[in-house]
This record gives structure tokens, sequence and C-alpha cells, in this order.
């Protein structure tokens, strides 16, 4: 049981690290008229990073809603009892671990997205492939 939990987190990271890395390369033209306004690139990586822990923690509230209304009847059913009997650790880890692994994605795909050519102002545009 632990190792298909293990699988479906690893495929859910996977699938997460996925989908960031292509919207935050996306958003270079977004990027590019922020330095020469006087942003530095610590500024310019900060504001993608804040939103996506954001995101992510919005995003978790329903996901424990959604695990609530699962594991509540199954909580009375099994035991009686309508209060989960889940560890904090675990629980705690994997929101951190969410957490971190949003912000730190695009952080890393926002200074590529900074740093390539496509986001220097004049610079020639590249296709994304």
């Amino acid at each position: 049981m632990l190792l298909l939990l293990t699988v479906i987190n690893l495929f859910t990271a996977l699938s997460v690290v996925n989908t960031l890395s292509m919207a935050t390369a996306g958003r270079r033209r977004e990027f590019a008229p922020l330095r020469p306004a006087g942003a530095q690139s610590a500024q310019v990586l900060r504001m993608p990073a804040w939103e996506a822990v954001l995101t992510c923690a919005v995003a978790l509230l329903p996901a424990a809603v959604v695990c609530g209304s699962v594991l509540v009847p199954l909580g009375i059913a099994l035991t009686g009892s309508a209060v989960p009997a889940l560890p904090g650790g675990p629980l705690a880890a994997l929101t951190a671990g969410a957490l971190v692994l949003t912000a730190g994605t695009v952080t890393l795909a926002g200074l590529l997205a900074v740093r390539s050519a496509a986001a220097a102002p004049g610079g020639p545009a590249r296709a994304v492939s």
C-alpha cells in the first residue's frame, strides 16, 4: 500500500513540475519589461514564487475537504469515530513538500526564463518546443 501511495505521489509531483515549468516558461514576455523598468532578478523571481505558494496553499484547502469527505465516512464505518486517525507528521511533510516543490519549480523555471534570449528586451523570440 505504501509503495502504491509513493508511486502516486511521485507521478503527481512530476505532473506538477511539468505543468508549472511550462506555465512559467510561457511568461517570458511578461518578465521581459520588468528588468528594464528597474526590477532586480531576485524581485522578478520572487513574484512567481509567491504566486505559486499562494496558489498551492489555496489548492490544499479543497484537497483537504475532498479527503475529509472520503475519510470521515470511512472512519465512521471502520472505527465508529468521525475523526480520521491520521498522523500529523506525514500530513505536515506532504503539505510542506507541496509548497517547496511548487516554489522551487517556479523559481528555477523563472530563472531560466529571465536568462533566456526571449526575456531580453529586443531579443529574438524563440519557439518553445
